[in-house]
């Protein structure tokens, strides 16, 4: 007994008792593994089978082995470094934007003021749509003729603004749009991580004499910053599979400007019909989403 003891320590007894109440549990969880993998592994693999040939919906030839051409055209054609600026531009500035207003309005939110469970509510119905409706509604709200937002600046004398006929003005319509969308999941996310907080060290730094400012500073954002790691991973992945808002919304345009990386590939797939060369482009940006990936489970770590 002194000998099993000695080579398995409380830790590790510990640890093989928790393995064995979780395989039951395991168990169960088995259809849950099979219907992912028909589901996301079995398309995955068959996506970087087809990046190697040469299938084009509007050739009627067979398709042939062609080895890594298909990578080499994506990484050698203009198309997609200008995409990737664009989505680039688009994360660097919808972050700017999402998680300050984000952090500021669960700060307010965790003051506990009257009203805030009805602004609660109302704040999180913007991220229960669905985007294509959420696309579908400002597309008409930005319309030059007819829009909201048009009507609205000439009551104050303004000329009319065509939103979605210029990159600049384009993307600053995504960007906000996207916003609109997306700043109530940060809310929540950083609601949380400041309810886990301790009320006593808020008192404690009271009692030294901090002021609001200070607290913020030194106490609560060191506290949530593992949680802002998290979203910032999150939506990294998310705007670089942004699609379908931007479709409705803009379709890519004027041209290519505010084309992303993964409309591009929805283009490169089911416009121009290269089936194959959009593969390569989904396995590129599947390759870009992995650092982000592991990035998040390290810093999901900690919130936990």
């Amino acid at each position: 007994m002194r000998i099993i003891t000695a080579r398995f320590g409380p830790r590790t007894k510990s640890r093989m008792n928790r393995r064995k109440n979780l395989r039951p549990i395991a168990h169960f969880t088995i259809p849950t593994w099979i219907f992912l993998a028909a589901t996301v592994l079995v398309p995955f693999v068959y996506g970087i089978y087809i990046s190697f040939l040469n299938i084009n919906l509007a050739s009627f030839l067979p398709p042939i082995f062609v080895g890594f051409e298909n990578y080499q055209n994506v990484l050698n054609a203009p198309e997609t470094w200008s995409t990737f600026r664009i989505t680039l531009a688009i994360t660097f500035i919808g972050l700017l934007v999402q998680l300050p207003l984000g952090v500021i309005l669960a700060v307010a939110l965790h003051e506990n003021l009257k009203g805030t469970k009805l602004f609660r509510s109302i704040l999180i119905t913007p991220m229960l749509l669905t985007p294509v409706a959420v696309g579908l509604t400002y597309r008409f709200m930005f319309d030059t003729d007819l829009g909201v937002i048009n009507w609205t600046l000439s009551l104050l004398g303004v000329d009319k603004v065509n939103w979605l006929g210029s990159q600049t003005s384009a993307l600053l319509a995504l960007i906000v749009v996207d916003s609109w969308q997306s700043i109530p999941f940060v809310m929540l996310l950083v609601l949380a991580a400041l309810t886990a907080i301790s009320p006593s060290l808020y008192e404690a730094a009271r009692v030294d004499g901090a002021g609001a400012g200070q607290i913020f500073r030194n106490l609560t954002f060191p506290l949530i910053t593992p949680t802002l790691l998290v979203i910032t991973m999150i939506k990294i992945m998310d705007f670089l599979k942004l699609f379908d808002t931007l479709f409705i919304l803009t379709r890519g345009g004027p041209g290519n400007s505010t084309t992303t990386l993964g409309l591009w590939t929805y283009k490169t797939g089911f416009v121009f019909l290269e089936l194959s060369r959009a593969a390569a482009l989904g396995v590129l940006v599947a390759l870009i989403t992995l650092p982000v990936y592991f990035l998040w489970r390290k810093a999901s770590k900690g919130v936990r």
